[in-house]
């Protein structure tokens, strides 16, 4: 069976949220132009707390998502997500519209927070934690539905880590994160064709290695 866009989108592990729980969060906000955001981002800037709680709200699922598909913790995750916005709230007003957007500003933000997590447990093993967080999506029932969502999650999770490290940043920025392949090679430092090309060549791989699981290869 095939890897669809929409089917690695969804599967992608949530941690302590669900994937429905993160869109409509996003679904909730309205969704600006580019000059609105321009704006907004500059209102943040100026101390403004309502463009500041707008940019939490509408990109916060995204990093979270982005983060516990890189960590496979949930608690991680929320960590990296709350350094990365407390990051943006002390740069924003120095942020400047120079060929990258905010949306690539924030991500490359977030990839180094998780980048100092991952260091930070090297150093320190006793943070190591393998977390689905379905306990806290089931309100603390191990449900049926929930421990399927874990298996399948971890499975895919094994998936991503078997490929290579830039088609698997590849994969978690466009479907985690939520980027265009242009935002995408701005936070990899990659032309928006070769970020294609990577897609490709990873939905490709993924779909390879799901068949052999599934044959028993």
């Amino acid at each position: 069976m095939g890897t669809s866009d929409k089917q690695l989108s969804t599967a992608l592990p949530l941690g302590g949220r669900n994937a429905a729980e993160a869109s409509s969060v996003e679904r909730s906000n309205k969704a600006l132009s580019a000059e609105e955001l321009e704006e907004t981002v500059r209102r943040a800037g100026r101390g403004d707390e309502g463009a500041v709680s707008w940019l939490f709200e509408q990109y916060h699922p995204r990093v979270y998502r982005y983060a516990v598909a890189r960590l496979g913790n949930a608690h991680d995750a929320e960590d990296v997500a709350a350094e990365a916005f407390t990051t943006v709230v002390r740069k924003v007003a120095s942020f400047r519209w120079r060929g990258a957007g905010f949306e690539a500003w924030l991500f490359r933000i977030a990839a180094n927070a998780v980048v100092d997590r991952h260091r930070r447990r090297a150093r320190d093993p006793i943070e190591l934690r393998e977390d689905s967080g379905f306990e806290e999506r089931a309100g603390g029932r191990e449900s049926d539905q929930a421990l399927l969502d874990a298996e399948r999650g971890s499975e895919l999770r094994a998936l991503l880590e078997r490929l290579p490290a830039d088609q698997r940043e590849v994969l978690l920025l466009r479907f985690a994160g939520e980027l265009s392949a242009d935002e995408v090679g701005q936070v990899m430092g990659r032309k928006p064709n070769a970020v294609r090309q990577l897609q490709f060549r990873a939905l490709e791989g993924l779909r390879r290695r799901m068949g052999e699981e599934q044959s028993g290869g």
